[in-house]
């Protein structure tokens, strides 16, 4: 809150009864709140409520109030109103509130033909506004967790229908901008999916495939799982076509042009399976790849029977006494992942699977030796400066496999 270029301090935390009261009160600036509905969100509804009681405390908050914005900085007014069971925020100085503008500029594009400037003008001004969940710090409270939702389905609105102008006059580039936002914003409700075939579209394949990996290692490292199936899907749907021809089904010589195509990106294919240089320690990959290279590790079995060995690797915090500083966890993860590469042979893989864990993929090893890799991947971590605490669990994938079956 400003007051002309001042900010407006209320000297409150963010979850105080008078903070919640005042955001109320400004969500609801076009027609107001009922009283009750104040009351039922800041003092909690239930049918043995005193209601008296309740009524007490809520004129005795917003005189409170009345106060810390006076103190905070503001003219001396009323600021709150109360009519015929009625709250509002009113104010002799004009009111300007961001959610107001987006709210404003989706419902005046919603009056304009599509194709019209002034829409897509409106609709961009509205997109460019959103930053993220209304007010998360209060999302466990259903109030607003209702409006938050209202604002997200207008931002979404505004994506569904930007995307549908940037199509008309094949805009590539504000659409590459609308879904990376989108997915800034929301990055776990799939936008990447838009993102990549945006690229794709444009035969942009490196960045797709990037955008892809990038994807994979957001999901293995925050969820400790693959990403929907759906972009997973991605780039086995798309037609593999360069910007010289069409595709037509139909056609014969469609076929043979997209055939063409994929000849030509032979060599950016092999360079990018086997084109790594100054190849030493072991295979980081991301969640779904390191599951496809176990399998296939279980798999060569049928002709190489080597022992090779899962290891679950666990960094853990238990603090000490006389420490009050809370660890980095991620910035003690990327430590424990430096030295986990540098602990094990070119032929091991390791991925991350959520905020805490790693898993191990140990070719040609027994179980007794993991006690000792273990030891020497502990000894680098203390080394690199890491603080936390490490243990582990083992088990040969022959178990494993006796165990599925």
């Amino acid at each position: 809150m400003y007051y002309g270029n001042d900010a407006v301090l209320l000297n409150k935390s963010g979850n105080s009864k008078s903070i919640r009261l005042l955001q109320m009160l400004l969500l609801s600036m076009k027609g107001g709140i009922p009283k009750r509905e104040l009351m039922d969100n800041l003092y909690e509804w239930n049918e043995n409520a005193d209601t008296a009681n309740r009524n007490k405390n809520l004129n005795n908050l917003i005189y409170r109030l009345k106060g810390q914005l006076v103190s905070g900085g503001l003219p001396d007014d009323e600021y709150v109103e109360l009519s015929e069971g009625m709250c509002c925020f009113k104010s002799r100085v004009s009111v300007e509130l961001d959610i107001q503008q987006f709210e404003d500029a989706v419902e005046k594009a919603k009056q304009l033909n599509e194709g019209e400037e002034e829409r897509r003008h409106l609709l961009l001004k509205a997109n460019e506004m959103y930053r993220g969940e209304l007010l998360p710090a209060c999302q466990s409270a259903m109030w607003f967790f209702h409006k938050s939702n209202y604002y997200k389905e207008l931002y979404l609105q505004t994506i569904w229908e930007l995307e549908k102008e940037f199509l008309k006059v094949k805009d590539y580039k504000n659409r590459l901008l609308l879904y990376a936002r989108a997915a800034a914003i929301y990055p776990f409700e799939n936008w990447q999916v838009h993102l990549i075939r945006c690229n794709l579209e444009i035969y942009r394949y490196r960045e797709a495939l990037d955008i892809y990996n990038a994807t994979m290692e957001l999901y293995s490292r925050e969820m400790g799982s693959p990403p929907t199936k759906e972009l997973q899907s991605c780039f086995e749907e798309f037609e593999l076509i360069d910007e010289n021809h069409k595709s037509d089904i139909r056609d014969v010589n469609s076929w043979k042009n997209m055939d063409k195509a994929f000849v030509k990106r032979k060599a950016v294919i092999k360079q990018a399976i086997l084109g790594e240089e100054n190849i030493k320690g072991a295979y980081y990959c991301t969640y779904p790849s390191f599951v496809d290279y176990c399998r296939l590790v279980v798999r060569a079995k049928a002709r190489n029977p080597l022992p090779s060995v899962l290891m679950f690797l666990t960094l853990s915090w238990r603090g000490k006494k006389d420490s009050q500083k809370p660890i980095n966890l991620q910035e003690q993860m990327g430590i424990l992942k430096e030295a986990i590469g540098d602990s094990l042979r070119i032929g091991d893989a390791y991925t991350r699977y959520g905020n805490r864990h790693f898993i191990l993929m140990l070719a040609n090893t027994q179980k007794e030796f993991c006690e000792i890799i273990f030891r020497r991947i502990e000894i680098i971590y203390k080394k690199k400066s890491g603080k936390a605490e490490l243990w582990y669990s083992a088990d040969m994938t022959q178990r494993l496999e006796e165990a599925v079956m």
